[in-house]
């Protein structure tokens, strides 16, 4: 395939990634169950609330090395921001904790918030890998461009 292909692949995988990511921000700020909140939960909001950011520059990036670093950079956000907040034992253990000091309403939202993070994670594993053949697309382009230029110094 050509980088420009790749790339086209790589920006629908994104796209998937950021509806995935729309509907955790959704799960987490919207379906969130009134009355007294828990301090993780206003994080985790904060957290989703960034993470579209990324995403969007990121689906709007060209098909470009720019576009490309501006796509990686925001996977590797959404990457951690999954693995260190989301799905650390350290998040987990705190909402399920808040949950069960509260209504069955809490814990109904907090296995939804769970299932969100679980389908992002499985989005952006596709997305990874999209970007793999991106990188190496380019790489073999540069590769091209160094022999041609090579061979002209001749």
């Amino acid at each position: 395939m050509t980088f420009r292909a790749e790339f086209s692949a790589l920006r629908a995988h994104v796209s998937l990634l950021a509806d995935a990511w729309h509907g955790l921000e959704l799960s987490v700020c919207e379906d969130r169950p009134p009355g007294e909140g828990l301090a993780v939960a206003d994080h985790l909001g904060d957290v989703a609330t960034d993470g579209t950011a990324e995403l969007l520059a990121a689906t709007r990036a060209p098909a470009t090395a720019e576009g490309l670093h501006t796509t990686a950079a925001a996977l590797l956000g959404i990457r951690r921001r999954i693995d260190d907040e989301y799905r650390s034992p350290a998040t987990v253990t705190a909402l399920l904790r808040g949950a069960r000091e509260r209504e069955a309403e809490w814990r109904g939202w907090v296995t939804g918030v769970r299932r969100g993070a679980d389908r992002c994670a499985d989005t952006l594993r596709a997305a990874e890998d999209a970007m793999l053949r991106c990188w190496r697309e380019a790489v073999e382009l540069a590769e091209l461009d160094e022999g041609q230029t090579d061979d002209q110094q001749r």
